[in-house]
């Protein structure tokens, strides 16, 4: 008895020294692993008002069931949304026949340009810095945050156009090589480029679990061949890290170029040195009060509430609320230090932003985007859908007047500038790119998971870990069982990562010539850490590689050739 212990305690603490007597009686039978180990040290996170990131209730089964469910929808209910949102793209389609005047520039459409774009490069940004920081919180609204930073960079490319000539042009800057048009091309070019490989990245684990459950086959094939072993979520993990790094680095390299060369311009009047902070903050502010307008909006629509709880509404608001507090630190400061130290121009440009002809642009700003956010020193609207949404949707439209406050005073000259109220083309073209957004955003939220299944999966592993284990119990070794070394090939279903990193390791110990693989529904970094040296993937059968609960980590084995273990 004591020798068994010993030895059961030698496997549980992964000493190699003693993990080849276990299997030197060439019988492999669920025996010679260990059933359980103990639980991970790692602290769950303390409550916030009451609330969990996750609900209690969740398991791994229910969160692939609710987010799948709204694409594996019923033929009527898909029916409906589909055609929603080709309305949508119908009016987006006839809105962009609008003629637009090459020679003028439209200040409804070159704000629109700029508001889409603040929007995507904020959503992508904070998306991207929330993925590099590992903040757990982020699973159930990244995928969210994600799809609006693409849209909006579609949509961003949709009001692009002639309405660039005359305002590039009229910030008194040589540009390098090109025309306007080209320079504008390339940047919206690389953000969509950008933005949907990262997004894309995310999807594929998701896609190969819509495949499993009955989806078409084309989400397979999208699929890229997942099977969800160690190495492929190795791999999944660093390009969707990289991904996003590229991507923060964009969006920041994009919005502060932008804000230096009007601060740099020939325009009199923005020429403050806080003006690339200003817009960043701003854009950043935007893209998280249009993704939580977002969020609430599906939260509601779809009865997510268990995936998406009310601590995250309030660690939203409390983004906004600490954005809308740099955003106003910024616009103040400006005003006190023209009105402190500022020249002739700049100084006049305050007066017209009082009472003048960008009040109503300066006001819009204030009423929208300054003072909306600080509602959230209140708990109890941190904490209402309701609240979140519009206090988001109101500090997008505040930056997008503020773009337009800009783009009016760098625009001085009449014969450029078309007023908003005579502009028919710029009108239809933020109409159309507002269309544009929901047909994209219906069709993304009808066909593909809007919740990461594969992050959401972990979360709950890690918040709800299950009381008991569901793997198969163990049995005695029957008599006449087969030894190891004419065992061509192993498959074993285990109730935790850790437990599957065990028997690895013991089966490395005993032969160094296995082909291994690991096969889970979540990242498995403990089986990866035992498996390095020999991970190879094996191209198993359908019905051997597939956990249909979700909820299991499998383990498989095939002895080497010959000329391999040679």
């Amino acid at each position: 008895m004591a020798f068994r212990k010993r030895r059961e305690q030698a496997a549980w603490d992964g000493r190699t020294s003693e993990a080849p007597a276990i299997l030197d009686s060439g019988i492999v039978t669920a025996r010679a692993f260990p059933k359980a180990l103990p639980k991970a040290r790692t602290p769950l996170p303390e409550s916030l008002y009451g609330e969990r990131i996750v609900a209690p209730g969740e398991s791994v089964e229910s969160v692939a069931r609710t987010i799948t469910d709204i694409v594996l929808a019923k033929r009527v209910v898909r029916k409906r949304w589909l055609i929603a949102a080709g309305v949508c793209g119908l009016l987006a389609a006839l809105l962009a026949l609008v003629p637009r005047r090459p020679d003028e520039g439209a200040l409804v459409a070159v704000a629109s340009y700029e508001g889409w774009i603040g929007i995507a490069e904020g959503s992508l940004l904070v998306s991207a810095v929330l993925q590099l920081a590992g903040v757990d919180w982020r699973c159930a609204v990244g995928r969210i945050t994600e799809t609006v930073a693409l849209l909006a960079a579609i949509a961003a490319w949709f009001c692009a156009g002639a309405a660039a000539e005359p305002w590039m042009g009229g910030t008194g800057l040589s540009r390098p090589f090109g025309s306007a048009g080209f320079w504008q091309a390339s940047g919206i070019a690389g953000l969509v480029v950008v933005c949907a490989g990262h997004w894309l990245v995310g999807l594929l684990p998701d896609l190969a679990v819509l495949h499993e459950r009955g989806a078409s086959r084309l989400y397979g094939r999208l699929a890229g061949g997942w099977r969800g072993s160690a190495l492929q979520w190795r791999l999944w993990d660093e390009a969707h890290r990289a991904t996003a790094l590229l991507g923060a680095l964009l969006a920041i390299a994009l919005q502060v170029g932008a804000s230096v060369m009007q601060a740099a311009s020939a325009a009199p009047g923005r020429q403050d040195t806080l003006l690339p902070v200003t817009y960043l903050v701003d854009a950043v502010l935007s893209g998280v009060g249009a993704s939580a307008a977002v969020i609430v909006t599906i939260r509601a629509t779809h009865r997510l509430h268990g995936l998406i709880t009310r601590r995250h509404l309030d660690i939203l608001a409390r983004l906004i609320l600490v954005l809308g507090l740099a955003s106003l630190y910024c616009h103040a400061t400006t005003i006190l230090a023209v009105l402190l130290s500022g020249d002739v121009a700049a100084r006049d440009t305050v007066a017209r932003g009082f009472h003048g002809d960008l009040a109503p642009a300066f006001w819009t700003v204030v009423v929208c985007g300054l003072l909306p956010p600080q509602l959230f020193w209140l708990p109890h609207l941190r904490r209402s859908g309701l609240a979140v949404a519009g206090v988001g949707t109101l500090a997008a439209v505040g930056a997008y007047a503020d773009r337009a406050m800009g783009l009016a005073v760098a625009l001085r000259d009449g014969a450029v500038l078309v007023p908003p109220s005579a502009d028919i083309a710029g009108i239809a073209t933020l109409a159309g790119s507002i269309a544009l957004f929901l047909a994209g955003l219906i069709l993304a939220l009808r066909t593909l998971p809007i919740v990461s299944i594969a992050q959401m999966r972990a979360l709950v592993i890690a918040h709800n870990p299950p009381v008991t284990p569901t793997g198969p119990t163990p049995e005695a070794p029957a008599a006449g069982a087969v030894p190891l070394a004419r065992v061509r090939s192993i498959v074993a279903e285990f109730a935790s990562a850790r437990t599957l990193a065990v028997a690895a390791g013991l089966l490395r110990a005993r032969d160094r010539n296995l082909r291994l693989d690991a096969l889970g529904p979540v990242p498995i970094p403990e089986a990866l850490e035992v498996l390095r040296p020999a991970v190879v993937p094996i191209r198993l059968r359908m019905g051997a590689c597939r956990c249909r609960d979700g909820t299991t980590f499998r383990f498989s084995a095939v002895e080497a050739p010959a000329a391999t273990a040679a």
